[in-house]
């Protein structure tokens, strides 16, 4: 039950997080058990206890919820070390490793999964997808490999392969249902792809 503010008869702030915590948690359960197309924002409203008014209050539609469940899941992204004394081959691999570990969880996969499979019929799932990508993936990235020199006016497409690189072992095991690598084969690959890439950036006259 929802805690009130007794002197103006409204639920209190922390309530309210509550309430929109709920609504996302619904959402998200929602869109990866039954997909984007069959989902509505009636049943949302009935998964997270609130009416469907309050519902359409927040999120103007289904869609302005799906960005925001994808916003939510954003926040479980890792994070680079941004000191400037960072050695940038340690904190690349763990972010790599760091990165695939979230991706390779149950809600993660299954959102990824449902833009992969609807997003023929619903393109605007995959450019709110490709959006944050790029907000919290690849212009953090982009900004660590600026700091410690490893780009010069093309940090936006470095870091683009860089993630590619990082996330190609993932993505093979997606594709054919693989079960997630053991942790020694985890930073294995990350070390790996972490040196290919830093031989290159740090010689001269190469792309």
């Amino acid at each position: 039950m929802l805690a009130v503010d007794s002197s103006r008869g409204r639920p209190t702030a922390e309530a309210a997080r509550q309430k929109a915590g709920a609504i996302i948690a619904a959402a998200r359960e929602a869109f990866c058990r039954s997909g984007y197309r069959a989902v509505t924002m009636r049943q949302i409203a009935q998964d997270a206890n609130v009416s469907t008014r309050t519902l359409y209050n927040q999120y103007g539609d289904k869609f302005s919820l799906f960005e925001a469940c994808l916003e939510f899941g954003s926040i479980a992204f890792p994070t680079l070390d941004a000191h400037p004394e960072t050695d940038p081959a340690t904190a690349l691999c763990t972010f790599a490793v760091d990165l695939v570990e979230m991706l390779s969880r149950e809600t993660s996969q299954s959102m990824g999964m449902l833009v992969h499979r609807e997003g023929k019929d619903f393109p605007e799932l995959i450019k709110a997808s490709e959006d944050n990508q790029q907000h919290y993936l690849v212009e953090p990235l982009a900004a660590f490999l600026r700091q410690h020199d490893l780009a010069s006016g093309d940090e936006q497409a470095r870091a683009k392969i860089l993630l590619s690189m990082m996330l190609s072992g993932w993505q093979r095991r997606m594709s054919f249902h693989l079960p997630r690598p053991p942790q020694s084969e985890l930073e294995f690959h990350a070390t790996l792809v972490v040196k290919l890439f830093l031989d290159g950036a740090r010689k001269p006259g190469t792309y």
